[in-house]
């Protein structure tokens, strides 16, 4: 019999959806088994490439990105009178949002850290776009690197500073 050993870089959350999965299996709840074997199966495609999931965050991405793909599924099959295909999508999302930390950061908490990097920026004389800006907010070291935010939020909010 062989054993599958998490190694010591799972995000917990991964752990809490395997438990989950587990649980759902014995309950034989097929819709939570659906999304959280697709979740499981976002991960291990994503181990396969160069950057495999090693924190909450980057589950929290995952999970966000399956929310917003079933948002805009849901309007399709709204448009296309598809009641059916429709209420399973939203009983996805209800699953998904469960894992989701709704504690993520505000517009207020976004635009303080943007204008702390404007700040810093112009005192270290570089220049200041929207390009250096997002660069210094998102990139690799960044201050909102491992904050599950909206990039399209963090755009906005950066267009209206410059």
């Amino acid at each position: 019999m062989t054993t599958t050993s998490i190694p010591a870089t799972t995000p917990s959350l991964l752990v809490k959806v395997r438990s989950d999965l587990k649980a759902a299996m014995k309950a034989k709840d097929s819709s939570r088994l659906d999304v959280l074997r697709g979740l499981i199966s976002d991960v291990t495609n994503a181990a396969k490439t160069s950057k495999p999931i090693t924190t909450d965050a980057q589950m929290l991405k995952i999970i966000q990105k399956r929310v917003k793909s079933s948002e805009a599924a849901v309007e399709e099959f709204q448009s296309a009178k598809r009641d059916d295909l429709k209420d399973r999508e939203v009983a996805q999302i209800a699953i998904l949002e469960a894992y989701m930390d709704r504690d993520s950061m505000g517009e207020d908490d976004i635009t303080r850290a943007i204008q702390d990097v404007i700040g810093k920026l112009r005192s270290e004389e570089k220049t200041v776009n929207q390009g250096s800006v997002m660069k210094s907010l998102v990139g690799p070291g960044g201050t909102l690197e491992d904050q599950l935010v909206d990039k399209q939020v963090i755009v906005k909010l950066v267009k209206g500073m410059l």
